[in-house]
């Protein structure tokens, strides 16, 4: 019988080790597949938030071409006064209903000012009749400004100087020169050049806070002549917020005047359709950041993966150990030389042995032994008697049994419902053994046996039946050897 060998140490501890790598990468990898998912979602939201903000201001642009009328009564209405040398105008009823409409609708807060010259104030002068023409619209950009919460404010900058603003916290950090230089500034010149496109700019910071923002502008043009500057400014940060969903950050930057800071990943243009910029938009994330987020947010299954690798080196011990046992458990019942049994493992097998209605047991000894160990050497004694196990292991059928008991001695069992084939059986084996002994010393050699036959009913001890195959050896050893005696 040839003995399963053990798993080694190394394979015990590196073979599990192996396979929890592997659930590890592909763990790692379904962890990134699903962060660049996640950053996905999240270009397709901005994409979506600036698309919309496009169409705020494009149609907030068509109201101011098309639509704007004087409305000298409404002018009337509104606060003004001299502040620095501007003029500050705001409305007097901050609550508007539209008229006609029934009470029982809300009205709608409104919140803009108007901001320029001191002359503004002044309801004779041409700044006044020509702010008389556009400050119906002003309530349009209160309703727009904060319909969405990453839109800060829209701002109306006129041609002639002034400026109208909602909410109005923009206009009051104006300043006088802040007027005077809006034209001479790079986002007029930028904005001008796109006469029929939406300029992107930013980020940047706004003076009123430290809030960065980006600004979505365009020219108003009506019948042709240029009347001045509208702009939405959008708060970057709020626009790119996750609210926790990504780890690390989100940037847009203008690739004209920077770069994107290392450990960039899927950096793409912010390309938006009538929306004119070099702007790029990326994932900046930090390795030590995302390793912490990966093992948080992997930790069950991490926790399985150290488990299956604990069970698997567990299960390898367990493995180990009981082919160990079973390998010792045979060592133990088995003959070093031979591989036969010897007399432990023979009266194991017999003990859970399924006999038939015969039971022999015979006892083999090769004749004059003693001679060839003293001629030819132990060596070659030792080769008689592993040649005589070969031919016996090979004689027998598979339900029998063979075992070394001795130094040349051997027993083998044998069971049927024929007490004749059970004898025919042994001589067979006796023939198989001298016919070719030729091979284990050129002058050969004989065996005697004695054999004893009985029925299983009969419940004889392997120790009786051994005895008494034993008494028959040794009248087959007195009466000439070379023969069975049964």
């Amino acid at each position: 019988m040839q003995v399963q060998r053990h798993f080694s140490l190394k394979f015990v501890f590196l073979m599990p080790l192996f396979l929890v790598l592997l659930v590890f990468l592909l763990t790692t990898r379904n962890y990134y597949d699903s962060l660049i998912r996640d950053v996905d979602d999240e270009y397709s939201r901005i994409f979506a938030a600036m698309e919309r903000a496009s169409k705020v201001i494009t149609a907030i642009d068509y109201s101011f071409s098309n639509y704007a009328k004087s409305h000298y009564i409404m002018m009337l209405e509104h606060n003004r006064q001299v502040v620095d040398g501007l003029c500050q105008m705001w409305p007097i009823d901050l609550m508007l209903l539209s008229e006609g409409r029934n009470h029982d609708i809300p009205a709608v807060d409104i919140n803009y000012m108007l901001i320029g010259d001191e002359q503004l104030c002044d309801p004779e002068s041409e700044e006044f009749q020509r702010i008389s023409g556009q400050v119906s619209l002003a309530p349009v950009l209160s309703f727009l400004h904060d319909i969405d919460s990453y839109l800060l404010g829209i701002h109306y900058i006129d041609r002639e100087g002034y400026f109208m603003s909602s909410p109005d916290t923009y206009a009051k950090n104006v300043t006088k020169e802040l007027l005077t230089t809006l034209k001479a500034r790079p986002f007029w010149q930028e904005t001008a050049i796109n006469k029929d496109h939406v300029t992107l700019s930013g980020p940047a910071p706004v003076n009123a806070s430290n809030t960065e923002v980006m600004s979505l502008s365009m020219p108003i043009y009506s019948e042709g002549v240029h009347q001045g500057m509208l702009s939405l400014d959008i708060s970057y940060g709020e626009l790119l917020d996750t609210s926790g969903k990504l780890t690390g950050r989100l940037h847009i930057v203008d690739t004209d005047y920077l770069t994107p800071s290392s450990h960039t990943l899927l950096i793409r243009p912010l390309s938006i359709e009538g929306v004119v910029g070099s702007h790029s938009i990326y994932y900046q994330f930090d390795w030590m950041t995302e390793v912490k987020s990966f093992f948080y947010f992997e930790r069950y299954s991490l926790m399985v993966i150290a488990l299956i690798y604990l069970f698997s080196v567990i299960v390898l011990f367990f493995i180990n150990t009981r082919v160990e046992h079973d390998y010792f458990k045979d060592l133990a019942a088995k003959d070093p030389m031979t591989g036969l049994l010897n007399r432990r493992g023979l009266e194991a097998f017999l003990s859970n042995a399924v006999h038939g209605q015969y039971i022999a047991i015979a006892v083999f000894d090769i004749d004059n032994f003693k001679s060839i160990n003293d001629r030819f050497g132990h060596d070659v004694g030792d080769n008689v008697i592993i040649y005589m196990a070969d031919q016996i292991d090979v004689s027998i059928r598979r339900n029998d049994a063979a075992a070394r008991v001795g130094g040349e001695e051997f027993v083998i069992y044998m069971t049927g419902n024929d007490k004749a084939m059970l004898q025919k059986g042994m001589l067979r084996v006796q023939n198989a053994i001298n016919e070719d002994s030729a091979r284990a010393i050129d002058a050969g050699f004989t065996i005697s046996g004695g054999v004893e036959i009985v029925e299983s009913s009969a419940g004889c001890s392997f120790e009786r039946l051994f005895k008494a195959a034993d008494e028959k050896l040794y009248q087959a050893k007195t009466t000439g050897k070379d023969k069975l005696v049964f």
